[in-house]
């Protein structure tokens, strides 16, 4: 098979995995934050696990155990999720209208007509979500008429700072 073809069989990102202290309050953020649904809970297992979804991405979680060895998060580790530009500050003040503290917008020199806006789930994943705007320039004048909501200090994105950093 070569490599144009592949790229046709394979059609897109199915999940991810990942731990979680206390699914009950990982149901309750994802569902709440970003609308998740619960695919199904299997707490009779040896490792308690879940599978929820946010639009067709598939979140498979399971239950941190007391002898599976915390991980410090890589920065660059987190998942996005795509938002309608016409709707992106609804669900950003939606979001900050839960108590969760947000870092953005942030934009990208490098894709311009894209905002990013950061946060953290209840185990410290970092989740992001991201609007891509048709006209540039509604995008400019949004993450202009937002700078005051910005929140750098929180260091959710670093951008260019940990690219350097990493000499990539």
């Amino acid at each position: 098979m070569d490599t144009e073809t592949l790229q046709k069989r394979i059609t897109g990102i199915s999940h991810s995995g990942f731990y979680a202290r206390d699914l009950d309050k990982t149901i309750d953020f994802y569902t709440r934050i970003l609308g998740a649904r619960v695919e199904w809970r299997n707490d009779g297992s040896k490792t308690p696990l879940m599978k929820l979804y946010i639009g067709d991405f598939g979140l498979s979680i399971l239950k941190r155990m007391p002898d599976t060895p915390e991980i410090d998060i890589p920065h660059a580790i987190h998942w996005s999720y795509r938002v309608d530009w016409r709707h992106c500050e609804e669900v950003v003040e939606y979001i900050r209208s839960q108590g969760v503290d947000i870092e953005g917008p942030v934009a990208h020199k490098r894709e311009r007509g894209l905002l990013n806006w950061f946060f953290l789930d209840p185990d410290g994943y970092r989740l992001e979500v991201e609007a891509r705007f048709p006209d540039p320039e509604e995008a400019d004048k949004l993450f202009a008429r937002n700078q005051a909501t910005r929140n750098e200090h929180m260091g959710l994105y670093a951008g260019d700072k940990v690219l350097h950093k990493s000499k990539i």
